[in-house]
């Protein structure tokens, strides 16, 4: 339990790092959001969804303590930070065409969410190539998140040698 805990805050301190970053850096804030994304992916493949969705809880909590920009926290509690649990659950038994239909699913949806959230606060534009261009991002980073999570298992994983 102790080996969890610890393993835990040692992800949990590195996604507060990449929020911190977001502030730190201007440019790229997105690829710093999908970074700190990461982390989760790793508790739920050591220890389980229940284990992830404390870690999404926790790494929600103080995003919004590190991070100035509430919208930037708002994108990642609503899209990057809970995408991790999302993937796990998506991906269990289906055809991979189902998959990315769901996937592409709920990354519109919480696309939708937050810009009627947003567009109180900043002027969006939004338009059918606005919305094709960050489709195929999407998926560009679906793809990459699962090179990740195949890394992980297959090369970092035995490095780490995590004991449960």
């Amino acid at each position: 339990m102790s080996k969890k805990i610890a393993y835990g805050g040692i992800l949990l301190s590195l996604n507060a790092i990449l929020l911190i970053l977001v502030n730190l850096i201007p440019v790229n804030t997105l690829f710093f959001l999908a970074l700190a994304s990461l982390p989760i992916s790793i508790i739920i493949m050591e220890w389980g969804p229940l284990t992830g969705v404390t870690f999404y809880i926790a790494s929600v909590i103080l995003g919004f303590i590190v991070m100035t920009s509430k919208t930037q926290w708002l994108i990642y509690i609503f899209t990057f930070g809970i995408y991790g649990l999302i993937k796990y659950i998506i991906e269990k038994d289906r055809p991979i065409f189902v998959e990315y239909i769901l996937k592409l699913l709920f990354a519109n949806t919480m696309v939708l969410i937050l810009y009627f959230i947003v567009r109180e606060f900043v002027h969006v534009p939004m338009n059918i190539i606005s919305i094709v261009i960050f489709e195929v991002v999407f998926v560009v980073y679906d793809y990459m998140y699962s090179r990740f999570i195949d890394y992980y298992n297959l090369k970092l994983k035995s490095i780490i040698k995590i004991k449960k």
